[in-house]
């Protein structure tokens, strides 16, 4: 709040025209402020006195703590100008629809971030060399400035339209005093979180015998933009990390040091899905932007297993450069970290196509059985005190993942708890089909993997052989090898 508030009288110092008026339009969620909304309005000419700021600060402070704290939605704020003060107008009775970029996280720093504020001039002097107004004229001026969280993703200036002609001669670049006012009526709108697009438009005039020509915002507004798949969740956590790394821990992966490898995964597919898979349009990636593609449950979940073939090293190496992305954004990567990170996602990719070692399968053996015992937290005793009598099944068995490296080989539906007596039944069906399948397709393990389902399934997820069983165990075997057989030749 104290931060919206200094930018907002800092928007209004200065200002002398009676009856000018500026609106700033916020969303109000859990004592957060997210402005989404910015309009000037000019006075009838005649100068005011002097305002006294802190004054104006204490209504809006008291607006804020008495008003907008106590509701959730669309809150606007209308000042305007007057002989000797601003006059508050307080209005909440729009609806609207919650904006994807709000946050919810009250921020307690104050003042801008200096590589924020610096971006924005140096991109402001950009503005002013590209916006030319006619001597003596006036140009309507807008602008697309792209934000991701509290940083400028990059600009476009999208019109330059005269509105009044000039008197000829070489047109002129806008004043610092009119791209530092457009800094500031910009700055707010860092507060909120993602990927969005600022509208800005801008009136500027030249006035014969000055250098440059004078700019006034008009207004400035987010643009909505579809939510992605995922994106809501992602932003709540994605808020929590960015409030805890700038405010609390100096350096991002001591934070993330402390997350778990379930929390870091979903965080890091989140910010893959939020931000588009453009990033990954690296030449011979497949089945890494398809697996990441998914819904954000299955690309963790995928991510977490597919992580693990690669060596700790380049693991660690991974999840800090693509953690850096998140929290400092793409543009803060060296050129060297940048080519690093995407060579990382293409050793991903060839590594989820090679068969697993021994290893490997062991710990994701060990995950297998963790992972099933939070999916079916009734069997999570059971499982811990019988150890290998209860088995964890791969349908699709291990020894084939690399046959479906988009897949999660641990996801929940390729898993069973079986008695070890039908396991070992299983296994050896799967060794009659290696005997007869040395190199096969992924096809193949796939329709050897339903036959076996259809005639084992009464078994999965079960401790005990059911009494209404219909059929025992060497049943089964029989029937599921007659159609391995039917279906591949050379089975014995």
């Amino acid at each position: 709040m104290d931060r919206a508030v200094a930018r907002m009288v800092g928007l209004c110092s200065g200002v002398e025209e009676v009856e000018a008026v500026r609106v700033f339009t916020f969303w109000v969620e859990g004592g957060a402020l997210t402005q989404v909304g910015y309009q000037e309005q000019r006075g009838g000419g005649r100068a005011g006195r002097p305002v006294d700021a802190e004054g104006l600060a204490r209504m809006l402070r008291r607006v804020f703590t008495e008003y907008a704290g106590r509701r959730t939605g669309e809150v606007m704020l209308r000042l305007r100008r007057e002989e000797t003060r601003w006059a508050v107008a307080y209005d909440a009775t729009h609806s609207s629809a919650r904006p994807p970029d709000a946050r919810t996280l009250p921020v307690r720093t104050r003042g801008t971030p200096a590589n924020t504020f610096l971006a924005f001039h140096e991109a402001a002097g950009k503005w002013a060399s590209a916006v030319q107004v006619p001597v003596g004229g006036g140009a309507r001026v807008e602008l697309e400035v792209r934000l991701e969280d509290g940083r400028l993703a990059g600009w476009e200036l999208s019109e330059v339209r005269r509105t009044r002609e000039g008197a000829g001669g070489n047109p002129r670049p806008l004043s610092r005093e009119a791209m530092g006012q457009l800094v500031q009526a910009l700055l707010p709108f860092t507060e909120g979180l993602g990927a969005r697009t600022v509208h800005v438009v801008l009136n500027a005039e030249h006035r014969m015998g000055e250098v440059a020509a004078r700019g006034r915002v008009e207004s400035a507004r987010v643009e909505r933009s579809p939510q992605l798949p995922g994106s809501s969740w992602y932003l709540s956590m994605h808020e929590s990390v960015l409030l805890r790394w700038r405010e609390g821990v100096v350096e991002g992966s001591a934070w993330l040091a402390q997350w778990g490898v379930e929390e870091l995964t979903l965080w890091l597919v989140g910010g893959i899905i939020a931000k588009g898979l453009g990033f990954f349009a690296t030449e011979g990636l497949e089945w890494v932007t398809r697996a990441l593609g998914r819904e954000p449950e299955a690309a963790a979940g995928w991510l977490r297993t597919a992580l693990k073939r690669l060596p700790g090293e380049e693991r660690a190496t991974f999840e800090q450069l693509w953690g850096k992305v998140l929290l400092e954004g793409e543009q803060a990567l060296s050129r060297s970290e940048r080519k690093a990170l995407r060579g990382l996602f293409v050793r991903l990719e060839q590594a989820v196509q090679q068969p697993l070692d021994v290893d490997l399968k062991g710990k994701l053996r060990e995950e297998a059985r963790k992972y099933y015992a939070e999916l079916y937290p009734q069997f999570a005793e059971l499982l811990e005190k019988e150890g290998k009598e209860l088995p964890i099944h791969h349908r699709r068995p291990l020894q084939y993942a690399h046959l479906f490296p988009d897949e999660n080989i641990n996801a929940g539906e390729n898993l069973a708890m079986l008695q070890k007596y039908v396991h070992e039944e299983i296994n050896l069906l799967w060794g009659k089909f290696r005997k007869a399948r040395p190199n096969p397709t992924a096809d193949d393990v796939r329709r050897a993997a339903e036959a076996i389902d259809r005639q084992f399934e009464p078994w999965y997820h079960r401790a005990i052989d059911s009494p209404g069983m219909l059929k025992t165990v060497d049943d089964a075997r029989e029937a599921a090898l007659r159609e391995l057989r039917s279906r591949f030749r050379g089975l014995e």
